[in-house]
């Protein structure tokens, strides 16, 4: 497009030095031929288009165009004090002065241009840093977001965000269930191997958590080594076990961690919306009490809230 506008502009000059030209050589005559001196009133129209000609050039071509102008001027100029020496008469003072004060227009014109142009470069590059500026704060508001919504440790999203997700769904008055998960005895695993091993352990149990729920589910590391999953619509006490079973094989499969190896059993809670809490940090207590309840009838089994 540049190189379009470029060729254009090159074509606009030659056209506009040659026409000025072609000006020139016609006033010549009309100021040294007595004969035609009844168009000498046409002179100031051809001064006129002169003008109009120089200034295309100007603001077309800019540099080029004003050192274009200058050397056609001049020219003009000469030939004018040429036809005037030559006719002994004063008469074509005019003709000497205007392309002078011609050039004199167009160096007010370039002038104006130039600090234009430098102050729309100004303007370019200030918009350039406030863009920048605005990017940085972007990239630094999705930074603060993933600090506010994800666990940094496992990469799952946190009670934060696991929350507003329910009051999201409230909100829509759409019902859901929930399943609370506490590992067990986990604290033994950090005790036995330690705490570094322990969060290796936990990133993995993480993982196997998320790529089970994938897109379908919400889930999220809630504290320590407790894990939620919110499950939408109305599933049937069923299709929760069934769930749950899924979870229990999971976390059953032995895990090789830094050489050791083991397996870990959860305890689950359940609490729908709306029957169990009609908000989500009702909800979510209400599954944490069903966990409790499990834990006390022996570990490694669910328990739904409206049954504890």
């Amino acid at each position: 497009m540049k190189e379009k506008n470029k060729q254009l502009h090159l074509a606009i000059l030659v056209i506009c030095i040659v026409l000025y030209l072609v000006l020139v050589l016609l006033m010549g005559p009309l100021r040294q031929n007595p004969k035609l001196a009844f168009l000498s009133p046409y002179i100031g129209v051809l001064n006129a288009i002169q003008i109009v000609l120089t200034t295309t050039m100007v603001t077309t071509n800019f540099k080029r165009g004003y050192i274009a102008t200058c050397i056609l001027s001049v020219c003009s100029a000469m030939s004018a004090g040429i036809s005037m020496m030559q006719s002994k008469s004063l008469g074509g003072l005019p003709g000497v002065l205007l392309p002078l004060s011609n050039i004199a227009t167009m160096t007010i014109i370039i002038s104006y241009m130039a600090t234009s142009r430098k102050q729309q470069e100004e303007l370019s590059e200030q918009y350039e840093k406030t863009m920048d500026a605005n990017r940085i704060v972007e990239e630094q508001n999705n930074a603060l977001k993933i600090y506010a919504y994800k666990d940094l440790m496992t990469n799952m999203y946190n009670l934060t965000y696991f929350s507003q997700q329910i009051e999201a769904e409230i909100e829509k008055n759409k019902p859901l269930s929930i399943i609370y998960m506490d590992l067990d005895n986990f604290k033994s695993v950090n005790d036995t191997f330690g705490p570094k091993t322990g969060d290796v352990a936990l990133r993995l149990y993480a993982d196997r958590i998320s790529s089970y729920c994938g897109n379908k589910y919400v889930c999220a590391r809630t504290n320590g080594d407790d894990f939620a999953v919110m499950i939408p619509g109305e599933p049937t006490e069923a299709d929760i076990l069934n769930m749950i079973e899924q979870f229990r094989k999971m976390l059953a499969e032995p895990a090789s961690v830094q050489g050791e190896m083991f397996s870990i059993t959860a305890s689950y809670g359940i609490a729908a919306y709306p029957r169990d809490g009609k908000n989500a940090e009702i909800l979510l207590d209400n599954a944490i009490m069903a966990v409790y309840n499990a834990k006390a009838n022996g570990k490694d089994r669910p328990c739904f809230f409206s049954q504890a």
